[in-house]
């Protein structure tokens, strides 16, 4: 697994290069979703598979997603984003990162997210142990803060913080998954759209660090082999309010549907 691990890093920092080659100056066109795509995203696509091609492991992307008969329960396969949170990288506020998750039987089991412009990286291969820099992270003290994306934020938020006493921030693409891990948030409910490859790495950090996150449709981890590329709207906690897990489905259920 080290050996992977070291692929992974090594891909993450050199699609981190490549997206900041880009950062002053890229082009840009839009999918049929009306989302964006810069070529960013592409050099950094390509740089992720040469490396991790190297390990024989199929590859999924969101800029190349992966026939489901290579992602299907009893595949392994690599999960990446190589470029998480694009319109924060053409906003120019610096919260986009890199994202590589590696799937057995439907769940992660190593995470990797390099957040190249603060060159910051967060890497788990299991045993309850998160690295950020190459030092293992302690989850800090409850931060009592729930976090939101910039462009995903949900009225849901302010109904969960005034009744669990939490301050709102925001941060854009997965790094909120870091922040959860390391302790700067507590809370992450999510009640848009997303995808497998968003939160692949994150939630396997997050685990790792003694947190938990749920579906919302069936309130079990998500299933990262399923055909349908979409992720449920989900509930992330870190470890300080993990136990709290029960409480805030029991408040949040009833949200779902508004």
């Amino acid at each position: 697994m080290n050996e992977l691990l070291d692929l992974a890093l090594l891909a993450a920092k050199a699609a981190g290069a490549a997206i900041l080659k880009h950062y002053e100056k890229y082009e840009i066109t839009y999918k049929s979703d009306h989302s964006p795509l810069t070529s960013a995203d592409l050099a950094a696509n390509e740089v992720i598979f040469k490396i991790l091609e190297k390990s024989n492991i199929p590859v999924c992307s969101e800029e190349q997603i992966l026939d489901f008969k290579f992602r299907d329960f009893n595949s392994k396969f690599w999960l990446i984003d190589p470029l998480d949170g694009t319109k924060e990288f053409i906003a120019k506020n610096g919260q986009f990162c890199v994202c590589i998750a590696l799937i057995e039987f439907g769940r992660p089991v190593l995470g990797v997210i390099y957040a190249p412009c603060t060159d910051e990286i967060f890497y788990s291969v299991g045993e309850g142990k998160v690295y950020k820099n190459g030092e293992q992270i302690s989850t800090k003290p409850n931060s009592k803060n729930i976090i939101s994306g910039n462009s995903s934020y949900s009225k849901r938020n302010e109904l969960i913080a005034a009744k669990f006493g939490l301050n709102i921030i925001k941060c854009g693409s997965a790094i909120k998954f870091c922040r959860l891990a390391e302790g700067g948030a507590s809370v992450y409910a999510r009640f848009c759209a997303s995808c497998l490859w968003d939160t692949g790495a994150g939630e396997f950090l997050l685990e790792q660090s003694g947190g938990v996150m749920v579906s919302l449709n069936d309130f079990k981890p998500l299933n990262y082999a399923k055909s349908e590329t979409k992720n449920d709207y989900f509930l992330a906690l870190n470890s300080s309010q993990a136990p709290n897990l029960d409480e805030y489905l029991k408040f949040i259920k009833p949200l779902i549907k508004l």
